[in-house]
């Protein structure tokens, strides 16, 4: 005989006729069935709709179909799960969650330090830097090598840690039949060591005025693909100018993060990312005129009516505080948008017409490399560019000694600074702010001239 199912009390559950309910979890705003048959083992899986009416009708229909394939001989099958990579993430986050859970009951730890929080921090860089949609079949060992060239130089530790969240990753797909054992990336086929990573390169001043120029008025896209590709170059250059991670560090900005320092320079603070957690969280980013630009550009593209006649600064506090929630670069198609995969293909085309060397590897990470390398040209102390990049000085010196813009003003300001020694060194004149603002103003009017940035005017 079936056995009665008896109602849950912490969920929605209506019992249809015998051995078949509809309920929902918490977890999900669909109904879900429930379907027992006599000599059968349960099946439970999503109707799809969060409609009452309309999943009763659903239950029903399973139920028929069931009852006749029981009838002409075959068995009932649990249906395959077909996640996607965000959502196998998830649940690899949610599973380590409970067991982190469990062992600071036993051991209390300090924040970001308690066990599994490396694998799970790893696991939330992962989903923000793929899609949402991207399924496990698409995982494939390109897409896997482009996260590897889009993250910062890891040690060793890093480098398996993350191997790991890839295995994990793999192994959940297995067990849900999602893929097949071919489909599997091998992470030793990859090759990812540090110097592959290292190899970035950062985009010299005429390099970047030709991406910049090519994805704004000539890279071609249609319907949806226009509006995700202006914000594609507003981002891409703000990573520019202001030396952001991609990923969650520059997805997580919302425009409440945006304010003005008492000498009436904007700065943004950070606080998702790599550095979330640390010691030195929500740091504070100045932002140049460039940078200020990039988020005008965006404030007027996506809030046109609401920033009218607004000055700069005030058009980016009135969003701050009446669209406080809204990620700076979310777009109405999606709250966070794959913009890798945008910039890779503008690099390729500009590659194939010759206008940028084919012997450069350049990656969306290399808009940070060339911020960092940059400021570094501009001799700037590397104590205030570790400060504004969330980085070390540690990590520059490592990183950017060999770079031909490490000139021997800069070496003596490096060496003084390191024996604390007063040289009085002066590092050559900086460009004034009027002259900045010159600059700056420049552009921005080339920009303002174009329809396609302001369709509003």
């Amino acid at each position: 005989m079936t056995k009665n199912i008896e109602k849950p009390t912490n969920y929605p559950y209506k019992r249809i006729i015998k051995g078949l309910a509809i309920r929902k979890v918490p977890q999900s705003k669909n109904w879900g069935i429930y379907l027992k048959l006599e000599g059968q083992k349960a099946l439970q899986f999503s109707l799809k709709t969060s409609d009452q009416n309309e999943a009763e009708i659903r239950a029903l229909k399973e139920y028929t179909n069931a009852t006749a394939l029981i009838e002409n001989g075959y068995p009932l099958q649990q249906p395959k799960k077909r996640l996607s990579l965000h959502q196998i993430i998830d649940e690899l986050i949610s599973d380590y969650l409970k067991m982190q859970s469990k062992v600071n009951k036993e051991k209390e730890a300090r924040k970001g330090n308690e066990k599994y929080a490396t694998e799970i921090r790893h696991w939330r860089r992962i989903k923000t830097f793929y899609d949402e949609k991207i399924s496990l079949k698409e995982l494939t060992v390109r897409e896997v090598r482009d996260y590897f060239l889009n993250i910062e130089t890891p040690s060793n530790t890093q480098l398996g840690r993350i191997q790991f969240c890839f295995k994990n990753i793999f192994e959940r797909a297995l067990e849900y039949k999602l893929i097949n054992k071919n489909d599997v990336v091998d992470l030793k086929k990859i090759k990812v060591d540090k110097k592959i990573i290292e190899d970035r390169d950062a985009f010299t001043p005429d390099e970047f005025h030709i991406l910049f120029s090519y994805a704004l008025h000539e890279y071609k896209t249609s319907g949806k693909g226009i509006l995700h590709n202006k914000m594609c170059v507003f981002y891409a250059s703000f990573m520019y100018h202001a030396g952001l991670r991609s990923g969650e560090e520059i997805m997580g900005l919302k425009w409440s993060d945006l304010n003005i320092n008492i000498h009436d320079d904007l700065y943004c603070t950070v606080r998702k990312g790599k550095t979330e957690g640390s010691s030195t969280k929500n740091r504070k980013v100045i932002l140049d005129l460039f940078a200020h630009g990039q988020l005008l550009f965006v404030a007027k593209l996506k809030h046109p009516t609401l920033i009218n006649n607004l000055s700069d600064n005030n058009a980016l506090l009135y969003l701050s505080k009446t669209k406080s929630n809204e990620h700076i670069f979310a777009t109405k198609y999606s709250k966070k948008p794959d913009y890798r995969t945008t910039f890779n293909q503008w690099v390729k085309d500009l590659r194939e017409r010759g206008d940028l060397p084919k012997t450069k590897n350049f990656v969306l990470y290399s808009m940070r490399h060339s911020y960092i390398t940059n400021a570094i040209e501009k001799n700037i102390p590397l104590t205030l560019i570790a400060e504004n990049a969330g980085t070390s000085v540690r990590m520059i010196e490592d990183h950017y000694s060999h770079t031909s813009v490490m000139n021997e003003v800069s070496r003596k300001y490096l060496v003084s600074e390191k024996l604390g020694v007063a040289k009085n060194i002066k590092p050559k004149k900086e460009r004034t702010r009027e002259e900045t603002e010159i600059k700056a103003n420049e552009l921005i009017k080339l920009l303002a001239e174009d329809p396609d940035i302001y369709p509003f005017k």
